[in-house]
């Protein structure tokens, strides 16, 4: 694992709940001794925030307006090639001979590219290196579900790209050299706004092709009550909010 991947993670596990409000937590207690009232104040507002985040109402907080941004694909026009991102892997997964797997969130980025593939008959290319140091890079798993459960076969496979932005950069370099420029990109829909802005700075006209979406036409009375599950949308949500103000502070400090 390199060294900007692991300092990523840190930032990620620091900034990102339920480590967030937690630390702000701890900073109320420190400051109980100096301001009291501050010091409680913070920690009922890290209480608050962890409690929130942790019901399906306040992780769709989030997550809408991600979702919002790009639509369900209606049609794939003139598009020349499916571009699926990938999404991390599970290690060894005993079920499949110690192969390592796709995460239940790659999986339906590859259902519904496989999907795609054979609506339209357009080219697939998998892009995904290794970030985590695993000898089999992201594409080569994703390359080898999609034949095996969709009996998709893919015809390019990126195996350099540690990030997002990697997935752009390289995937547009292989595709050029190969006479395409217009590209269905599929991801998740919480993922697809950040992905679509590393597609955009290549030069590769890239339409969006979102799977995933997980806001209700309505909400229940159970969508009020904290879980663990709706923490880790509301996290994953967040992480995207943040990466995408990383990606705009950084475009500005760029001549």
């Amino acid at each position: 694992m390199s060294f900007s991947i692991l300092l990523s993670a840190v930032a990620s596990s620091l900034l990102l709940p339920p480590v967030s409000p937690l630390l702000l937590c701890l900073a109320g207690l420190l400051w109980r001794r100096r301001a009291p009232r501050t010091g409680a104040a913070l920690m009922l507002a890290g209480l608050a925030v962890l409690l929130l985040l942790s019901t399906r109402v306040g992780a769709l907080w989030l997550i809408g307006p991600l979702e919002r941004q790009y639509p369900p694909l209606k049609t794939v026009g003139d598009a020349q090639a499916i571009v699926i991102l990938g999404s991390g892997r599970i290690d060894q997964a005993p079920e499949y001979g110690g192969l390592d797997d796709a995460t239940p969130l790659g999986m339906k980025r590859l259902q519904y590219g496989a999907a795609l593939q054979r609506s339209s008959g357009l080219p697939i290319l998998v892009t995904g290196g290794s970030p985590d140091g695993s000898p089999e890079s992201e594409a080569e798993v994703m390359a080898r579900i999609l034949q095996r459960d969709f009996g998709v076969t893919v015809r390019w496979q990126e195996r350099q790209a540690d990030t997002t932005a990697d997935n752009a950069t390289w995937t547009a370099a292989m595709l050029q050299a190969n006479g395409i420029q217009r590209v269905l990109v599929v991801t998740d829909s919480i993922h697809m706004p950040r992905a679509m802005r590393a597609f955009a700075r290549t030069g590769l006209q890239a339409r969006a092709a979102p799977t995933l979406f997980l806001a209700p036409a309505r909400t229940g009375v159970t969508d009020y009550l904290p879980g663990a599950s709706h923490l880790q949308m509301a996290s994953y949500a967040l992480r995207e909010w943040i990466g995408q103000a990383w990606y705009r502070l950084r475009a500005g400090l760029t001549p």
